[in-house]
Order: structure tokens, then C-alpha cells, then sequence
């Protein structure tokens, strides 16, 4: 096979596969924003090289989580309050 004809179409074919990634990003986007957000992530905290806590809203709850390699586990759970206490607000803000 020719070299230019080669180059050319591996070319194609990386083009062809950038263009079917960007769609995918794409509509994964815009299906994950009609569902109304019902997952989370508030906050996480890495303890490890290869664990962390992590705090999701589900729902309306939100729920505490320790992540290892091999397992997830639900640590605790609380619901959610439309508005936090004071003492966990950011002292910028009026």
C-alpha cells in the first residue's frame, strides 16, 4: 500500500473516531441534564492513594460513602437540608 494512502487513512479513520466521541460526550450531556441531576457529588475527601470518602446527594438525601478499589459502602446517610446551618456556611457570604 502507498505511504500517502496509508497516512491517509488512518487519518480518516482517527477523525471518524474523535467525531463519534465528541457525540457521545454530547448526548450523554444533554440526557444526564433533563433527568433533573438525581446524583451528586457534594464533596470528597482522598485518604489514600486508592480511597476516599465521598458525599453525594441522592435524591433527598445525602449520603456518605467510603471508596476502596474493591468495594463501595455506605458509611452514613442523612436528608438533605434546603438550607444549611449557619456554622457550615461560608463566612463570605453576607
Amino acid at each position: 500500500m502507498d505511504p500517502v494512502r496509508y497516512v491517509g487513512a488512518l487519518l480518516l479513520v482517527g477523525g471518524l473516531l474523535a467525531v463519534a466521541i465528541w457525540l457521545l460526550k454530547k448526548l450523554r450531556l444533554s440526557s444526564a441534564a433533563g433527568s433533573g441531576k438525581a446524583l451528586e457529588i457534594i464533596s470528597h475527601a482522598s485518604l489514600g492513594t486508592r480511597e476516599k470518602l465521598v458525599v453525594v446527594r441522592f435524591g433527598s438525601r445525602k449520603v456518605l460513602l467510603g471508596v476502596t478499589p474493591s468495594a463501595i459502602s455506605r458509611l452514613a446517610a442523612e436528608p438533605l437540608d434546603e438550607e444549611e446551618p449557619p456554622e457550615r456556611r461560608s463566612r463570605t457570604e453576607p
